[in-house]
């Protein structure tokens, strides 16, 4: 089978730390690589995420990025209608560089394709929460969710912030791709299992953890109005599953125990509860529409660059994200499953299932991009035989590319393993 594209991400620091000519020749030499992208806006998150320390960066032992900082140049005249303004880093070895286009330089000298990343969280959240508290995704009860982290996608200062974010970098950038991963509305609780792998999870469990999500701020009442949906009754109902879901009263708990043992359908539940399929109706519309406002903003700002989003969750409607609904305004997908990580062999069935779930959704006319974790496992251990068993299943997949997740914390053995994978499976990349 042919494939277009093997991708993998770099970080600032990375770049700084190693040099951006020799991250970019290891991934060529040892996975064959024939795309890098630059995530250019990074979330507060420990690098190696999972590892204690990197395993060939010759700097550092770990880096803690600054939240949600952009490392590349921005123009701001392009944010004159939102008061959101790229903020940047303030580490001095990161700050006076512009790191995406030194990625570009390289990835060009050497015929590579290249783009960028905006990932989960787009602003710093102790400033969100301090200076746009208006701004903030809010549960069902009006407090904000997840720390304040999460910008309200309905609001109009949010949607211009959010559009100028990828039109500035498409214009002012010379790159193939823009992918993001942007957290959507929030997706609610998390399940009874931690599982990842394939969908064994009840409905109800999935449509009771939703509930705990959002968004109700005051833009969503106004936009749902607007949309004909009867908000106040949706909210008024919402909040009383919600007590259900979180237990509140006695006679909460003992709803919540007759819905566990019982044999209701999800569909069941919707029935007896239409505020609820209302909500995440609206929802769905709304993030519909953000997704056609990002990709006429690209397309603007440059046809040939393509938009890929870069899914992360299980239950991708849970967050307002349908696939079917969204495919006329993406060019690709990347499905973020990283079930080598989970170190047994049986968790690679629930990539295959969102792959397919996926494919299902966009057709054979957009780009579906697996990723594979060369990480290590969750255990610490190596996952070298996991990784060529993983690749080699998605040569029977009809997949159009491979994405690497992520290089800082892989050793070169498992980059092998993947290029290993590919011949087992007889995956070849086009010329």
């Amino acid at each position: 089978m042919y494939i277009k594209e093997m991708a993998a991400s770099l970080y600032p620091w990375d770049l700084h730390d190693e040099g951006v000519e020799t991250c970019v020749d290891n991934l060529v030499e040892h996975t064959n690589v024939n795309s890098v992208y630059l995530v250019g806006i990074m979330h507060k998150e420990k690098r190696p995420l999972r590892g204690l320390y990197y395993p060939h960066n010759p700097k550092r032992k770990f880096y803690l990025p600054e939240d949600s900082r952009v490392y590349y140049r921005m123009d701001e005249a392009n944010f004159k209608n939102t008061p959101l303004k790229p903020i940047y880093s303030s580490v001095d070895w990161l700050k006076d560089t512009d790191w995406l286009d030194q990625l570009i330089t390289t990835a060009r000298q050497r015929g590579l394709k290249v783009g960028c990343e905006i990932s989960h969280t787009i602003y710093d959240a102790k400033r969100a929460l301090s200076e746009f508290p208006q701004l903030l995704q809010r549960n069902v009860k009006g407090a904000p969710i997840s720390a304040g982290k999460l910008l309200c996608p309905n609001h109009e200062h949010v949607q211009e912030y959010i559009v100028a974010l990828f039109y500035d970098t498409v214009k002012n950038h010379d790159i193939d791709f823009i992918q993001s991963c942007l957290i959507l509305f929030h997706q609610g609780g998390r399940l009874k299992t931690e599982n990842h792998g394939i969908s064994d999870e009840k409905e109800l469990d999935i449509l009771l953890a939703v509930l705990e999500g959002g968004c109700f701020c005051a833009s969503c009442r106004t936009k749902a109005i607007e949309m004909g949906y009867d908000w106040d009754r949706i909210a008024s109902d919402l909040n009383r599953l919600y007590d259900v879901a979180k237990q509140a009263e006695l006679a909460d708990i003992l709803e919540k125990k007759l819905l566990d043992d019982g044999n209701l359908t999800g569909t069941g539940f919707l029935m007896e509860n239409p505020s609820l399929y209302q909500w995440l109706e609206f929802r769905e519309k709304s993030i519909t529409a953000l997704f056609k406002r990002i990709y006429e903003g690209i397309k603007r700002a440059n046809p040939r660059t393509e938009f890929r989003y870069n899914t992360y969750l299980k239950y991708t409607e849970m967050a307002g994200l349908s696939f079917s609904a969204i495919k006329d305004y993406v060019d690709s997908i990347r499905e973020s499953d990283y079930a080598e990580q989970r170190g047994e062999m049986r968790h690679l069935q629930g990539k295959l299932q969102k792959l397919h779930k996926i494919r299902r959704g966009i057709g054979y006319d957009k780009d579906l991009i697996a990723a594979v974790d060369v990480r290590p496992n969750d255990y610490g251990g190596s996952n070298e035989d996991i990784l060529r068993a993983s690749v080699k299943m998605l040569g029977s997949l009809g997949i159009d590319g491979i994405s690497l997740g992520h290089y800082d914390d892989a050793t070169f053995s498992r980059l092998k393993a993947v290029r290993d994978g590919m011949a087992d499976g007889e995956i070849f990349l086009l010329k």
